[in-house]
């Protein structure tokens, strides 16, 4: 008798979804153009807006206090809402936004209105590697999700260049030129079908090696069947979360991870030229170019060039190297503290990004698939919004108050203290590497068995 609940099958271009991709990543990549401003010319903004360093981190507390409802919100309605609208609303309102940021020199009005690029960011953000994981080109998963990482850098890269072509006083300018392409990535999410968003289309199961093998320009995609998903809630979907020791693992090293390093970002520009006053704008900038590129980007070929050993986040094999990834990363981000010249910073920020930059994508890829793919956007919703309660939020808010204390005389205190928290992750990720290899071997195990079953009922 023919099956008559068929599921629903779609081919989607490859190229479309490269194409895509980039536009996905840029987005991540453009809204982090402002944090490069605001960190490249922070000396310049503290002087005309009269705030001393903890206001000034409160640039930083505001923004992430902003993600933190966003990414409640979005968590608790992305079942119901269409994902293509939420990252083409959110991308167009962070334009919006933005612009409205250059329009007044009032700090409290300013850092509302940071607070506000916080919520309209997250929107986009937390879709973004979901995104990834499910209409990726399969052999290139771990890359393209490196890519973000190396966008996310690039963004606040670009916004040092702006800031030095435009000059320290004209700051606002490339704001401005945030919100224009901005408004060019909308547009380009807006005309796209709404397939290319769905939450329900997936891959078929296919081992990768057969599948690198079937490369045509469009891929059939099925819809699967939801019941699942549709009978649960955000509360239901929490306590299913909270009871599962892979994710919370891998969610408490991200919140190590990324906060830290954000916090890195936003403070580093200050910190060379706390240690090193009469450093010029134009070396500065050049060090951080260098620093946004050369990290990221060597994680992307680091991943590459030792993929053979690290594997794909979602094998087996990646599980111990994650940990080898981070105590090397911990090791150069303690040193970032230690150093006294700008080329020294630079070449051990480097370092520290190198291995942040492969060990972070990893980490996050594996946080995804720890749990079923309808929980997915929730999930890594959940990651960002403690990310940014316990870390992001709080981390440039405590090392500006640790300046305040004890810049005079112990100029790089902060940097040393916040890079320390580097160190906690390690254990974690041990515990983590340990049973998430158990659940391999077991899933093995039971799999060995049902074929054996097989051959028996066969024979």
């Amino acid at each position: 008798m023919e099956n008559n609940t068929e599921l629903k099958k779609e081919r989607l271009s490859r190229c479309y979804r490269v194409f895509l991709f980039f536009i996905m990543v840029s987005i991540e990549g453009i809204m982090n153009v402002s944090s490069g401003i605001l960190s490249s010319a922070s000396k310049e903004i503290k002087s005309e807006l009269n705030i001393n360093d903890t206001t000034f981190g409160s640039f930083g507390f505001a923004n992430s206090f902003g993600r933190i409802i966003s990414s409640i919100l979005i968590s608790a309605i992305n079942k119901i809402v269409s994902r293509k609208w939420t990252t083409t609303i959110g991308a167009g309102l962070h334009a919006l936004f933005v612009v409205l940021f250059v329009l007044t020199k009032n700090p409290h009005i300013l850092i509302f209105i940071r607070g506000l690029h916080g919520f309209t960011q997250m929107l986009p953000s937390i879709y973004i590697p979901v995104w990834v994981e499910q209409f990726s080109i399969r052999k290139y998963r771990t890359v393209q999700i490196t890519v973000v990482q190396l966008f996310q850098t690039t963004g606040k890269c670009v916004g040092y260049f702006f800031n030095n072509m435009f000059g320290n006083t004209n700051w606002r300018t490339g704001i401005l030129i945030e919100a224009g392409y901005l408004t060019f990535c909308t547009i380009c999410c807006l005309i796209s079908h709404e397939n290319y968003f769905s939450r329900t289309l997936f891959r078929p199961d296919v081992p990768e090696d057969k599948a690198n093998e079937l490369r045509v320009s469009c891929t059939v995609y099925e819809e699967r069947e939801a019941k699942e998903e549709q009978k649960g809630n955000f509360i239901s979907d929490l306590k299913i979360l909270f009871c599962h020791k892979l994710f919370m693992l891998s969610m408490c090293c991200r919140i190590i991870l990324h906060g830290l390093n954000t916090c890195l970002h936003f403070w580093l520009a200050d910190f060379i030229r706390t240690l090193n006053p009469q450093e010029e704008l134009r070396r500065i900038t050049i060090c951080y170019s260098l620093i946004c590129f050369a990290g990221p980007l060597g994680g992307v070929i680091f991943n590459q060039v030792f993929k053979p050993i690290i594997g794909n986040y979602d094998t087996k094999k990646a599980s111990w190297p994650l940990v080898y990834l981070q105590i090397a990363a911990s090791v150069f981000a303690i040193s970032i503290g230690f150093m006294d010249t700008t080329i020294k910073i630079t070449i051990v920020t480097i370092c520290f990004l190198i291995f942040n930059s492969s060990a972070l994508p990893l980490l996050q890829g594996m946080l995804i698939k720890s749990v079923d793919p309808s929980l997915s956007f929730t999930a890594f919703g959940i990651a960002n919004i403690l990310t940014q309660v316990i870390t992001s939020g709080t981390t440039p808010v405590i090392y500006g108050r640790i300046n305040d204390l004890y810049k005079e005389k112990y100029p790089s205190l902060a940097m040393k203290c916040i890079m320390t928290l580097e160190l906690l992750a390690v254990p974690l990720l041990c515990v983590f590497a340990y049973l998430r290899n158990k659940k391999f071997d077991k899933e093995a195990e039971l799999k060995e068995k049902e074929q054996g079953q097989e051959l028996v009922d066969k024979n």
